[in-house]
C-alpha cells in the first residue's frame, strides 16, 4: 500500500476511533484494499464507486469520473484523470496502483477448469500472546474462583479462493485468549460445568460464498454475509463509517451484499441472499438464521426473557460460556432499487423473529426500548442530482410506529470548494437490530443533529478539511438522566510540501451533557457539560527511497462545568519506517512517550501492525509506548511478520482490572503471522 494511501486510511481509521463507543473491526476495509491492489478497479465500470467507499477519492472526484463517462466514452488510459478538475499528478500517483482503464466487455461465469487452473488461493494463519501472565490465568487457591479456563494463546486463521472478482468463498476462524480450544479444564467439577456448551477447536467459525456479475445475477451469497443497503437506516449489518475525516464524505454508496470475511462474532447475517437486476432496476431477497450472544432472566411466570444482547464474542470464564448463542434470529425480508438518469429510489422491507423475547428493566432511560420477540422494519432511500447539487437521504419505520430520517446534500461550488450539509432525526422508540445510520450515539436512536462539513483546496499544496456538528438527545439516556445536547467542531489542515514532505495540523473540540451527582442529594443528578480539546500536529517525511520517518505531538485537556480543575495530556512519538528497495522486506517503529492526568484526557493513535489485524491503544497515565514491526516477503507466495509491543508505566504496580489485572509496571505482547497466497 502506497505512502498517501496509508496516510490518508490511516487518517480515517483514526478519526473513526475518536467517535467511537465501542472497538471496530477494521479488517473488511483491509481485505477490499488489498483485493484491489491485486486486481485493480476499471474506472470504466460502475465498480469505480468503490474507490469513494475505500476513502480513495472524493465524491466530487467520483461525479466527475460518471460526467467524463456520459460525455466522452470510456477512458483509454487512467492518465486521463489528469483531465479532470481535481485530479492532480499526485493524487493519481495516489490511486494508480488500484486502477486501471480498460475496455468493458461482457463477463461469463468461469468453467470448472478455469476456476481450478486460474483461481487465487490466500492462507494466513496469526499466533498472539501477551507475554506477561494476567490474574485470570494464576491458579486460584479455590479451583472454583472465578478465572480464564483456556490457555493465554489466541489463534486467528482465514482462508480465501477467488477468481477474479466473479467467484470467492472463505473461511475466518478465531480463539481468543482465555477461551478453550481441545482440551477441558483439568478441575472435574469445572468440566462438568462447561460440558455442554464446549467444542474442541476455534471458538468462532465463519464461511461465506460469494458471486457476483452472472447475467441477472449481480451478487448472490451463501453462509455469512452483510446487507447493506442505503444509508444505514433501515438496514446495514457490515462496516459503517462515522462523520467523516474529510468534512464532506457522508453520503454513502451501498453495496447491497458483502462477504462476511471478518471475525466479529455478532451482527452479520447466516443463510442466503440474491441480488437481481439490470440497468435501471435491482432487487434483494435474503433470508438469516444466526443465534447471538444474550444475558437471559427467568421471569416470575417462569418464562426466559433477553435482558441483554451481547457483541463483546468473549467465551472465557463459565459465565461467558453459558451466555454463548442464547438466541436465535431469524431475519428475512427484500429491496427493490430503481435507477433513472439522476434519480434513484429504493425500498426495504423485512421481519426480525428472536427465539426468545427483549424484556429490559424498566427505568426512565430505557421507557422507549424495544421489547419482544417481533419487530419489522421498513425504509424508503433517495438520491437525485440537480446542478451540481446531490441530495440524498433516508425515511424509516419500525413496526411499533418509531420513525427515523435522515437527508444531506453535497454541493461541489467549485473544484476547489464543496460543502455537505446532513440532518438527522431519529425518535426515542424507532427500533431497529439491524441499522448503523451516522449518529453520535451507538445506534441512531433518540438523537436528532444537524452536520455542515466543508473541504477547501486553499492552494495547491494547503486544504483544508473542517465540519460543525449540533446534536440533542431528546429523551433520557445512559449516564444522562435528562434531555440533553453536544456539539462538535473539528478543523484539520493539510500541507503537502512537496512528494517527501507532508504535514498536518488538527483541532477538535467537543462537548456532551453528562450527570453529575448533587452535594445536597445523594440520589439526584443534574446535567453538566463536560468538554475535551484536542491538539495535534504531525510531520512525515521521506528521507530516501526507503527510509520515512513521521513524527507527532498532541495534546488534549478535558473540563467539567461544576467541578474544579483540569486533566490535561500530552503525547509525543517518533516513527521509522523502512522498506527495502525490492519491497521484500520492511520495518515499523514507534518510541512514544505520554503523560494523562487521567482516563477522562486519554489519547489515541493509530499503530501499524500485521495483516487484519489493529492497534489502537489508549495512552493514559504516565508512560512509554513502544512497538517494532517486521514484514519479509520470502517469495510472491509466502510472506511473515512479526510484532512486538510494550507498555511501561513507571508509577503503576499493576495494570488493568479484574481477571486482565497484571501485577507489575509493564505489559507487553507479541503477534506472529504467516501469509501463503498460491
Amino acid at each position: 500500500m502506497g505512502f498517501a494511501q496509508s496516510e490518508a486510511i490511516q487518517r480515517t481509521i483514526e478519526n473513526l476511533t475518536e467517535n467511537s463507543e465501542s472497538t471496530i473491526d477494521y479488517s473488511e476495509l483491509i481485505d477490499e484494499l488489498e483485493l484491489i491492489e491485486k486486481q485493480p478497479i476499471n474506472i470504466n465500470s460502475t465498480q469505480v464507486e468503490q474507490l469513494y467507499r475505500l476513502f480513495l477519492i472524493s465524491e466530487m472526484d467520483l461525479s466527475n469520473i460518471k460526467t467524463y463517462l456520459k460525455e466522452n466514452g470510456q477512458f483509454v488510459t487512467i492518465y486521463e484523470l489528469l483531465l479532470l478538475d481535481g485530479f492532480t499528478p499526485e493524487k493519481l500517483e495516489n490511486i494508480a496502483p488500484y486502477i486501471t482503464a480498460e475496455a468493458l466487455t461482457k463477463n461469463d461465469f468461469p468453467k470448472l477448469k478455469q476456476l481450478v487452473k486460474y483461481g487465487r488461493h490466500n492462507a494466513l494463519m496469526r499466533y498472539q500472546r501477551v507475554l506477561e501472565e494476567p490474574k485470570g490465568f494464576q491458579p486460584f487457591e479455590d479451583p472454583l474462583s472465578t478465572q480464564y479456563l483456556g490457555n493465554q494463546d489466541k489463534y486467528y486463521i482465514k482462508y480465501k479462493y477467488n477468481y477474479s472478482n466473479l467467484l470467492q468463498w472463505g473461511i475466518t476462524a478465531e480463539k481468543d485468549a482465555g477461551e478453550l480450544f481441545f482440551k477441558k479444564p483439568e478441575n472435574e467439577e469445572i468440566a462438568n460445568q462447561v460440558n455442554d456448551y464446549f467444542q474442541k477447536g476455534f471458538d468462532f467459525k465463519s464461511i461465506h460464498v460469494f458471486a457476483q456479475n452472472i447475467g441477472i445475477i449481480k451478487q448472490v451469497a451463501l453462509g455469512d454475509y452483510h446487507l447493506l443497503f442505503g444509508q444505514g437506516l433501515t438496514l446495514w449489518t457490515g462496516l459503517s463509517y462515522g462523520k467523516s475525516a474529510d468534512g464532506v464524505q457522508l453520503k454513502r454508496f451501498e453495496s447491497f451484499i458483502k462477504p462476511n470475511t471478518s471475525a466479529t462474532e455478532n451482527g452479520f447475517l447466516r443463510g442466503a441472499a440474491v441480488h437481481l437486476g439490470k440497468e435501471k432496476w435491482s432487487a434483494v431477497i435474503f433470508y438469516s438464521k444466526n443465534k447471538h450472544d444474550a444475558t437471559v432472566q427467568s421471569n416470575d411466570d417462569g418464562s426466559l426473557s433477553i435482558s441483554t444482547l451481547l457483541n463483546t464474542g468473549f467465551h472465557r470464564t463459565v459465565s461467558e460460556l453459558e451466555k454463548k448463542n442464547l438466541v436465535e434470529i431469524e431475519l428475512y425480508g427484500g429491496r427493490f432499487k430503481y435507477n433513472a438518469n439522476r434519480l434513484s429510489i429504493g425500498v426495504t422491507a423485512y421481519n426480525t423473529q428472536l427465539s426468545l423475547p427483549i424484556q429490559t428493566t424498566a427505568t426512565p432511560d430505557n421507557l422507549f426500548d424495544f421489547s419482544g420477540n417481533q419487530l419489522s422494519n421498513y425504509g424508503v432511500d433517495y438520491s437525485f442530482r440537480i446542478w451540481r447539487a446531490h441530495f440524498y437521504g433516508e425515511a424509516a419505520l419500525s413496526s411499533n410506529g418509531g420513525k427515523a430520517f435522515i437527508n444531506g446534500v453535497n454541493i461541489p461550488f467549485h473544484s476547489r470548494a464543496q460543502v455537505s450539509l446532513l440532518y438527522r432525526n431519529y425518535a426515542p422508540d424507532y427500533h431497529n437490530l439491524f441499522s448503523a445510520a451516522l449518529s453520535e450515539n451507538s445506534t441512531p436512536v433518540n438523537e436528532k443533529g444537524f452536520f455542515a462539513g466543508t473541504q477547501l483546496l486553499l492552494s495547491k499544496n494547503l486544504s483544508l478539511m473542517a465540519y460543525a456538528d449540533f446534536f440533542s438527545f431528546p429523551w433520557l439516556k445512559y449516564e444522562q438522566d435528562a434531555p440533553s445536547k453536544g456539539v462538535e467542531y473539528r478543523l484539520l489542515f493539510l500541507y503537502d510540501h512537496s512528494r517527501d514532505v507532508q504535514m498536518h495540523f488538527k483541532f477538535k473540540f467537543k462537548q456532551k451533557g453528562y450527570n453529575q451527582r448533587s452535594e445536597a442529594l445523594t440520589e439526584t443528578y443534574f446535567i453538566q457539560n463536560e468538554s475535551k480539546y484536542n491538539w495535534q500536529y504531525q510531520i512525515n517525511y521521506r528521507v530516501n527511497e526507503r527510509f520515512q520517518l513521521r513524527n507527532r505531538i498532541e495534546i488534549t485537556r478535558f473540563e467539567a462545568e461544576f467541578e474544579e480543575g483540569k486533566s490535561l495530556g500530552f503525547m509525543l512519538y517518533q516513527d521509522v519506517n523502512y522498506h527495502s528497495l525490492n519491497q521484500k522486506f520492511s520495518s515499523n517503529t514507534r518510541l512514544a512517550l505520554f503523560n494523562t492526568d487521567s482516563f477522562a484526557s486519554a489519547i489515541y493513535a493509530y499503530e501499524n501492525d500485521v495483516l487484519y489485524a489493529f492497534s489502537i491503544p489508549s495512552y493514559s497515565g504516565k508512560g512509554i509506548r513502544f512497538y517494532q514491526l517486521f514484514s519479509y516477503e520470502l517469495n510472491r507466495q509466502i510472506k511473515f511478520w512479526i510484532r512486538y509491543s510494550l507498555s511501561y508505566y513507571p508509577n503503576e504496580l499493576s495494570l488493568g482490572s479484574g481477571l486482565d489485572e497484571i501485577t507489575g509496571a509493564k505489559k507487553s505482547e507479541i503477534k506472529v503471522q504467516l501469509q501463503i497466497k498460491i
